[in-house]
């Protein structure tokens, strides 16, 4: 079970696991691949972005910020990835983003909110709903428990969200433009592209 995504690290190596590639570096490009039919000219948000690895492989925006409360992991982010003014890194909270009212056009939440508390959770939300311009997305991608109500089992996850509870706060708030469920290497997840429709106000419970 592979967790922070970082190009050091074992349960990332680039290698073949008999006629499969590793399958948590498969997911990982795949994932910013999605995202980036979404971006093109667009200002971006990455959310957790962890060490800058996955949004080093977004490309065609007109602007990306990647934002990570651990600041070991921005550090190796702006050393490895920075470049240019296009692509930047810093800390921050998932409750409190350090970013304008209205600056975001895509925001991107890869593998994330199930690693905060409900709570931060829901502040995230509204956190999004504020920084990301009316009609603009929010992308995630996020387990879910699975059809017997099971997690993953990943110790590093805080909650994981029943199938009808993460509906529920895709339709507070935001139009769903699409919504996969799809089995990643230790279970099922979600994969939604979601429009803000800024005017209406998610809260927790």
């Amino acid at each position: 079970m592979a967790e922070r995504a970082h190009p050091y690290h074992e349960g990332f190596k680039d290698r073949w696991c008999g006629l499969k590639r590793n399958p948590y570096r498969r997911k990982l490009y795949e994932r910013y691949r999605f995202c980036n039919g979404y971006i093109a000219g667009k200002a971006v948000l990455d959310v957790p972005c962890g060490t800058g690895w996955g949004t080093s492989l977004l490309g065609g925006y007109r602007f990306a910020l990647g934002v990570d409360i651990s600041e070991d992991a921005v550090a190796f982010a702006s050393e490895h990835y920075q470049r240019r003014g296009d692509l930047r890194f810093c800390v921050g909270d998932m409750a409190s983003l350090p970013v304008d009212d209205d600056a975001v056009d895509v925001l991107i939440c890869l593998e994330g909110f199930e690693h905060v508390a409900r709570e931060i959770g829901a502040a995230f939300v509204r956190e999004t709903k504020r920084v990301v311009r009316r009609g603009g997305l929010l992308i995630m991608t996020c387990p879910i428990l699975d059809d017997r109500g099971k997690d993953s089992g990943n110790p590093h996850h805080v909650y994981e969200y029943p199938e009808r509870e993460l509906i529920e706060i895709f339709n507070e708030g935001f139009r769903i433009l699409s919504l996969e469920r799809l089995e990643g290497p230790d279970g099922p997840g979600y994969r939604s592209v979601l429009a803000n429709l800024k005017d209406a106000r998610y809260t927790d419970g």
